[in-house]
C-alpha cells in the first residue's frame, strides 16, 4: 500500500472512531417516566426510559425540567402527574438562568440532558 493510501485509510479510522464517541455526546430527545411533578411551579423531576443499564444511554434521575404549558393547561393537568411517560427534549444551551424570558446562558453546556424540557404527554 502506497503512502497516501496509508494515511487514508488512518484519516477514514479516525474519522469513523470520532463520529461514533461524537454522537453519543449530542442529547437530542427521549421519552420519560414523570418521577414526580410540582405543578405549582411546573417542573418535573423525570427518568428516561432508554433500557440501557451500564450502557451509554444510562442516565439518572433528571431533576426540575420545565414543563411546557400544552402538558397540563388543556386537561385540567390530569394526564401530567407522576407515572405520567412523557417526551423531553435537550436544550441547545445551559438553562441554568433561565426564568421565562431572556437570559444569560451560565456555562457553555450545549445539547447536555442537565438542560431537559418536557413538551409532551404521552400517556
Amino acid at each position: 500500500m502506497t503512502k497516501i493510501g496509508k494515511l487514508q485509510e488512518h484519516f477514514h479510522e479516525l474519522m469513523e472512531k470520532t463520529g461514533d464517541k461524537s454522537g453519543y455526546s449530542i442529547s437530542v430527545s427521549n421519552f420519560a417516566k414523570v418521577v414526580s411533578y410540582d405543578s405549582t411551579h411546573h417542573t418535573a423531576d423525570v427518568q428516561p426510559q432508554v433500557d440501557d443499564e451500564g450502557g451509554r444511554d444510562e442516565v439518572g434521575i433528571i431533576i426540575g425540567c420545565p414543563v411546557l404549558m400544552n402538558c397540563y393547561a388543556f386537561d385540567g393537568g390530569a394526564s401530567m402527574k407522576a407515572g405520567a411517560t412523557v417526551f423531553v427534549v435537550f436544550n441547545d444551551r445551559d438553562l441554568d438562568n433561565f426564568s421565562g424570558g431572556k437570559y444569560t446562558k451560565a456555562s457553555d453546556r450545549t445539547h447536555s440532558v442537565n438542560d431537559a424540557v418536557v413538551v409532551g404527554v404521552y400517556k
